[in-house]
């Protein structure tokens, strides 16, 4: 301000700027409202956003996300006719509760998304690496019958102590002392003593769980588990209640172990056609779930020589993976034809498909098929409210700290220009 001349604190500006960003609140009535989440903290704190996707502007932003705050709102917005959102339930709520009289529309980029979903879904549960390329077994190794080594710059721990133990052994044996033997290795003399008195290596002693571990709360867990609640997000609220400090992350990787082995039974109970993880024929290396799941709902027309090569790959080792992408050709040709009575018929071939993904997709489908068949006949999508969500982002990160709700209403909504100067 001092170099602009202006004898003003920066606090006295944005103060100026918040009084008038809430003395022009009373915006032009909103026919087509498109609404969707934006961050304060990833993970852990959202607010709302809404835009007139018509005039092309932000219409308010909202401090929180939560189905009581987007009713309150509509409840003072009664001129809407169409709402615009993603598949969260929170705003279906509110939208039926606030605006029962706008017709509400699923956004098609969000249903693609939920079926990419469910096609890595079905692809990591076909995967015996659960989503991590690697390299194939070569000929010689499968003929010698010798276990799989893990590749270079991920030993296992197991792998480099018995290396080690056996060097301190071998130091040992040429006959140098302990104190010798830990200055070369790096392993601690006590440590040293140990393994040469006892000859083997010991197991390494497991840790005490601590609050911070979902160790800790083993049995919770495990009955949770077998009660049928196998959701990560529930079970991490669930003991964060009861003390849990650790991270979801953390609470995943140990729920991953009882996954793997829940899946395992139930495709021994329910012999299917075999499958193989499949291997790119250009690199010889494993396509991961993730680029499978893309790749399944891009059209051939649109496949580079090389992606078409994966396409091929993957038809041949997965039958799965044959039905997963003839109904998500089917499906994509459905949000484009305008003709919502084609849904039904696709909503009962994947109920008929037998892959269990896709059947979940079906069935979340059906809980808001009126916003779905919605999504078939509208031209409204919510693009435009993702490029003012990265607006939104953009001019956050650059507040340091002073992004307060009332200071990213003054800077995102848009000017109403003033004729008191007008000649």
């Amino acid at each position: 301000m001092a170099r602009l001349a202006m004898p003003a604190s920066d606090t006295t500006i944005l103060r100026h700027l918040k009084c008038q960003a809430a003395a022009r609140r009373a915006p032009a009535p909103v026919r087509v409202a498109g609404i969707d989440d934006w961050s304060w903290r990833k993970g852990w704190t959202y607010g709302t956003i809404i835009v007139d996707l018509e005039q092309r502007q932000i219409v308010d932003l909202l401090a929180d996300r939560s189905a009581d705050a987007t009713a309150r709102w509509f409840e003072q917005h009664r001129e809407v006719e169409v709402i615009c959102r993603d598949r969260c339930g929170l705003y279906s709520q509110g939208a039926r509760e606030g605006a029962p009289q706008a017709r509400q529309v699923a956004d098609r980029f969000h249903l693609l998304e939920n079926l990419r979903d469910a096609v890595e879904a079905q692809m990591t549960s076909v995967s015996r690496f659960a989503g991590r390329s690697r390299v194939p077994v070569s000929q010689d190794r499968k003929t010698s019958g010798s276990v799989d080594q893990p590749r270079l710059g991920q030993p296992s721990h197991r792998s480099a102590r018995q290396a080690m133990f056996d060097r301190v052994r071998q130091l040992r044996a040429a006959g140098k002392t302990m104190r010798a033997i830990a200055e070369e290795t790096g392993v601690g003399w006590r440590t040293v003593t140990k393994w040469v008195r006892s000859g083997c290596l010991p197991d390494r002693t497991p840790m005490t769980p601590r609050p911070s571990s979902p160790g800790y709360f083993k049995n919770y867990l495990s009955q949770r588990w077998a009660a049928g609640c196998t959701h990560g997000r529930y079970l991490f609220w669930d003991i964060r209640n009861q003390g849990y400090t650790g991270s979801y992350s953390h609470l995943q990787k140990f729920l991953a172990t009882w996954r793997l082995t829940s899946s395992e039974t139930l495709a021994a109970s329910q012999p299917s056609e075999p499958e193989n993880p499949a291997l790119d024929p250009t690199t010889g290396w494993q396509i991961s779930p993730i680029d499978a799941a893309w790749l399944c709902l891009k059209p051939r027309g649109q496949l580079t020589p090389s992606q078409a090569v994966k396409i091929d790959a993957l038809k041949q080792a997965s039958p799965s993976f044959v039905i997963m992408r003839q109904l998500a050709m089917w499906f994509r040709g459905t949000l484009r034809s305008h003709d919502a009575t084609k849904l039904n018929s696709w909503l009962d071939a994947a109920d008929r498909s037998g892959l269990g993904p896709m059947q979940r997709f079906a069935r979340m489908l059906r809980r808001d098929l009126e916003a779905v068949r919605n999504a078939v006949t509208e031209c409204w999508s919510n693009g435009q409210v993702e490029g003012q969500i990265n607006r939104l982002k953009t001019i956050k990160r650059a507040m340091y700290g002073r992004a307060g709700i009332e200071l990213l209403r003054a800077r995102m909504l848009p000017l109403q220009t003033s004729n008191e100067h007008a000649l």
